[in-house]
């Protein structure tokens, strides 16, 4: 390339400052985890307003736990008994599926000072709800020598 009248001159001051400085892009709306039911690619209405085929704010909120609910802190930290009614483990956490299933739990088998520490994960549906001293607590049909050989939950990156 051949630059005439002191082109070169030019260019260079140019192109530092478009190294310097690159182009930010506009920020892009964070797309959503899951699409909600229903959902519409409409814009969100301003607030006070309601669009068509919107959830009505009664249906919205939440007022009071139903009766036939429970919450994740009824599970985390909760102790886990095997059969005999020997404590094997504690829940850690739940694992959700994107429509917000529980389909797992996941179980802190414990440990000494650190050592000897496992979590491991099973299915939902092999954890049994029960009172104990007026709290909850919850059974499975598995001993703590097999949920000791079980695979370690792997959580993602």
């Amino acid at each position: 390339m051949i630059l005439l009248n002191g082109g070169l001159r030019r260019m260079i001051p140019a192109a530092l400052v478009t190294v310097a400085f690159p182009a930010f892009a506009q920020p892009q709306p964070p797309t959503p985890f899951r699409t909600p039911p229903g959902a519409s690619s409409a814009p969100i209405s301003p607030p006070g307003t309601i669009r068509e085929g919107a959830v009505p704010p009664a249906k919205l909120f939440i007022l009071e736990q139903p009766g036939n609910t429970l919450l994740a802190t009824d599970y985390i930290g909760r102790p886990i008994y095997g059969p005999g009614n020997g404590k094997v483990g504690s829940i850690s956490n739940l694992v959700v599926d994107t429509t917000g299933r529980i389909v797992g739990i996941v179980i802190d088998l414990g440990g000494f000072l650190g050592f000897g520490q496992k979590e491991i994960a099973i299915a939902f549906e092999a954890l049994y709800p029960v009172m104990e001293d007026d709290k909850k607590a919850f059974v499975v049909e598995l001993t703590k020598e097999q949920l000791a050989a079980a695979p370690a939950f792997k959580r993602s990156p």
